[in-house]
């Protein structure tokens, strides 16, 4: 499995309104081939972290592109901005 990690410090979104802020992304994403799971994490003092998880990582590189071009499309941009991304292998999992 993959995944791709977004880092956002400094984000003006407030953790009660991430479910909202995100909602067009997971939508998107539920129609994505492989897509497995998202995760928002309230990293405190602005920051916030998302994590999604994908079968393989093409299926990743697929659903990257489609978001790229949909927040090309969108006033929204379908989340809190732009943040650090990092991407890779899931080398270690228990559970999920």
């Amino acid at each position: 499995m993959y995944s791709v990690v977004r880092i956002y410090e400094g984000s003006d979104v407030p953790a009660s309104d991430v479910p909202e802020a995100t909602r067009a992304r997971v939508e998107a994403l539920g129609l994505a081939t492989g897509f497995v799971t998202l995760l928002a994490i309230d990293g405190g003092d602005g920051a916030l972290v998302t994590v999604e998880i994908f079968e393989t990582l093409e299926d990743l590189k697929l659903a990257q592109r489609a978001a790229e071009r949909d927040a090309r499309g969108s006033s929204t941009g379908g989340g809190p901005g732009r943040g650090r991304t990092i991407t890779g292998e899931i080398v270690f999992q228990r559970g999920l």
